[in-house]
């Protein structure tokens, strides 16, 4: 097969330009095909577009450069119409000193792209036209993706030249030009604020700043802070570069009375704005919101929102403190992994005011055991010499740090990893931390990055002026999928329950009026479970307020653990108010779950449809509900459900995280202001767990019900919960009215043999 001589192409081409021309269409000939536009993705380096590559000109000048900065670059080239497209020319840039790696994928509608030419490098001999062959294709669109080359990361063409044959193609008068993104670094904007700039849904920010007056540092959240939230004393783009500006003062507030240095610095938020997920559970149990090493317990890795992670950033540190105690100057905290209560890892610049170049090194601090103090370029020390190795104010780099499971035999060993890149592409990696004396690989911890510019020196007799400032210039995090579990992003930090014995777990009949587990051993707790209005107490009875809102009470007790044949059974005798709503479908329902030893929720937690609460999220159990008021009083009936793996986060607010087992029971009608007793009970089957139950009146038994879930493991239960929607029972929904929602006058929890 023959080609178009360099010069040949660059004549043809550049005769064609402003002109109207027109490709061979006879398919058996193999000419020069019309390139209508060539774009790429606007972060080209200023005066080398994409366009250059299809002008014709082999001038080194007129060439398609775009830095790849650790991501292949795409050159896409269009052909004006489907041709049959025979082979690929490319000149590259300094094509006769160095090799270049690409890969070529062809499209006919420029959605789904086929690889012609896999990965490869350039022959590294010639400036000329190299020439691609492959098996003739129908192809409109062609994409060049560029993956650096032997010296840098630098993607450059001089030239294209596309060979077929097809349909005629007009040649535009003017090339099309792709809009250059940015003028900054890394193709960031300067007139553009950090959350425009960078993804930063998956962080939030804190400062020096105390504007509300509470004696902590402010903080700004996901959701504000990627619409563009900055402060021009702390946070902002940088004019010059575009990158993002973290400044801190020794001066200001700090996180808490135990923190002894100010920070501005970001936090990972796994949770993504999402703020119904808590940023962090009590008692230090890993949620959805944050991550944990693969050597923790699988329970912990299914709570979590990922497993072991990585954080990657390109910087520069541009001055560091520099009066102050010796052993505090010049240094600043530029990265983290922190743990509940300590730092897997605190990543250090450095540079003394006598120094020319800063150091890089970490610290290690345990949960367990004492800090251990790494150098990987340079020295921490307060008085060394000049490190010649180090890294300058200004210079651009980037640090990798990451958390990896290495199995050792039956284990899994947690080893920290740190690698630093010079912006000549020279890497400086420390030695792999063995981590897994430190105490991290336990139920109750959690992970979660950091990065910016955390001070390490709070003696500086200037603090307001003499300051640190990071320029950060890339910025992400990736973590390993959390093993499926309960779903619930909350761990169970309880032993494994003992099995249950026949008996009474609790029997509250509210003689003390009080809603507390009291001294009473037949007493047990009450919560609310969607409005913090939903309680109200009296001696002898316990009031679920609704009236004309949906609201929820609900008890925890201990996990019992149903052996084969027992049954748990929770009787609960009630008094409707003076009023009943009509038409009201499964508005009055009842559960039982495994609580699956979460500690928060053993409090009020509140929850609706606009603020759900993801604690209430995959807990396995069973619903039944009631109809009130239904104007065919012969279609009443009670609903038998199944909790999924959902994330309505309502409990009973809602039946649609459930899955309708089926239904059951006689017609039944409420009445005003009279006693009835409900019943539900699970039974562990061998294969299964049944679900039945009944409601009566002064004794007699109105209706009753059975239904099996076939093939269910549920055998543990902990909580049980109430809830009734609005206008069901009562008119008001205040409390100390007579007719806000129903009263109960004993609960009753029971293991039967």
């Amino acid at each position: 097969m023959t080609h178009a001589t360099r010069t040949g192409v660059g004549l043809f081409l550049g005769a064609v330009l402003g002109t109207q021309t027109w490709a061979n269409s006879a398919c058996d000939a193999n000419d020069a095909l019309i390139i209508v536009s060539a774009t790429d993705d606007g972060l080209y380096e200023e005066t080398h577009g994409p366009e250059n590559a299809i002008d014709g000109d082999f001038d080194a000048d007129s060439r398609w450069s775009n830095q790849g900065q650790g991501a292949a670059k795409s050159l896409l080239l269009d052909l004006g119409a489907t041709q049959t497209l025979k082979s690929l020319s490319i000149a590259w840039h300094k094509g006769d000193s160095r090799k270049s790696e690409f890969y070529v994928e062809v499209s006919a509608d420029g959605t789904t792209f086929e690889t012609r030419i896999p990965t490869r490098q350039s022959g590294g001999t010639t400036l000329d036209l190299e020439p691609y062959d492959f098996d003739d294709t129908a192809a409109r669109f062609v994409r060049i993706v560029a993956n650096g080359n032997e010296s840098n990361d630098w993607n450059s063409i001089v030239e294209v030249a596309a060979f077929g044959c097809g349909v005629a193609v007009e040649k535009p008068e003017q090339p099309v030009l792709t809009e250059r993104k940015g003028s900054g670094l890394f193709g960031l904007d300067p007139d553009k604020t950090p959350g425009e700039n960078f993804d930063l849904t998956g962080w939030y920010v804190t400062t020096p700043a105390d504007d509300d007056g509470d004696g902590k540092s402010d903080s700004v959240y996901e959701n504000e802070l990627a619409a563009g939230w900055t402060d021009p004393r702390y946070f902002y783009t940088d004019p010059a570069t575009g990158g993002m500006v973290f400044r801190v003062t020794p001066a200001g507030a700090k996180t808490s009375a135990n923190t002894s240095y100010t920070r501005t610095e970001l936090r990972g938020m796994l949770r993504k704005g999402d703020y119904a997920i808590a940023t962090r559970v009590d008692g230090g149990f890993p949620n959805k919101n944050n991550w944990v090493f693969s050597s923790a317990p699988l329970s912990a890795q299914a709570a979590a929102a990922g497993v072991d992670g990585k954080l990657t950033a390109t910087l520069a540190v541009n001055q560091v403190t520099r009066q102050g105690k010796a052993y505090q100057v010049g240094r600043v905290v530029i990265g983290q992994i922190h743990a509940k209560n300590d730092e897997p890892i605190r990543l250090y610049y450095r540079k003394l005011p006598q120094n020319k170049y800063g150091s890089i090194y970490f610290a290690h601090d345990p949960e367990t055991g004492k800090e251990v103090w790494v150098d990987v370029i340079g020295s921490r020390g307060d008085r060394i010499d000049n490190p010649d190795d180090g890294i300058a104010l200004d210079e651009v780099f980037t640090y990798e740090i990451e958390v990896k499971g290495k199995p050792e035999g039956d284990s899994i060993i947690p080893m920290l990893h740190l690698k630093i890149i010079r912006d000549d592409g020279s890497e400086v990696a420390a030695e792999p931390f063995d981590m897994r004396d430190s105490g991290f690989s336990v139920e109750d911890e959690f992970m979660f990055f950091k990065a910016g510019a955390y001070t390490g020196n709070n003696t500086s007799p200037e603090p307001e002026t003499d300051f640190d400032r990071v320029i950060f210039y890339k910025l992400d995090y990736s973590h390993d999928p959390a093993p499926k579990g309960d779903g619930s992003g909350f761990s169970n930090p309880t032993k494994a329950a003992a099995p249950a014995e026949p008996g009474i777990v609790f029997e509250d009949s509210f003689a003390d009026g009080g809603r507390d587990d009291g001294p009473d051993a037949a007493d047990t707790n009450w919560w609310t479970t969607s409005s913090s209005s939903a309680i109200e107490v009296t001696e002898g009875a316990l009031g679920l307020v609704s009236g004309g809102s949906g609201r929820g009470i609900r008890t925890t007790f201990a996990p019992q653990v149903l052996s084969e044949g027992q049954t748990l059974r929770a009787t609960f005798e009630f008094t409707t108010p003076e009023t009943i709503g009509t038409d009201r479908e499964s508005a009055f329902r009842v559960g039982l779950y495994d609580k699956l030893g979460r500690p928060e929720l053993e409090g009020d937690l509140s929850a609706s449809s606009k603020q759900p609460n993801r604690i209430y999220d995959g807990l396995p159990g069973y619903m039944i509900d009631f109809d009130i008021g239904v104007s065919d009083p012969a279609a009443a009936n009670i609903d038998v459900r199944k909790h999924k793996d959902d994330s309505q986060g309502r409990l009973l607010g809602t039946t649609k995280g459930y899955e309708r087992l089926g239904s059951g029971g006689t017609p039944y009608q409420f009445e005003a202001g009279t006693a009835y007793t409900g019943v539900m009970a699970v039974r562990k089957l061998g294969n299964g767990i049944e679900i039945s139950g009944s409601l009566s009146k002064d004794g007699e038994t109105l209706s009753e019900f059975r239904q099996t879930d076939e093939g269910s493991a549920l055998d543990t239960f902990g909580m049980l919960a109430f809830h009734v929607n609005s206008k069901t029972f009562g008119s008001s929904k205040a409390k100390d009215t007579p007719d806000n929602g129903l009263d109960f006058t004993k609960v009753r929890v029971e293991v039967l043999p």
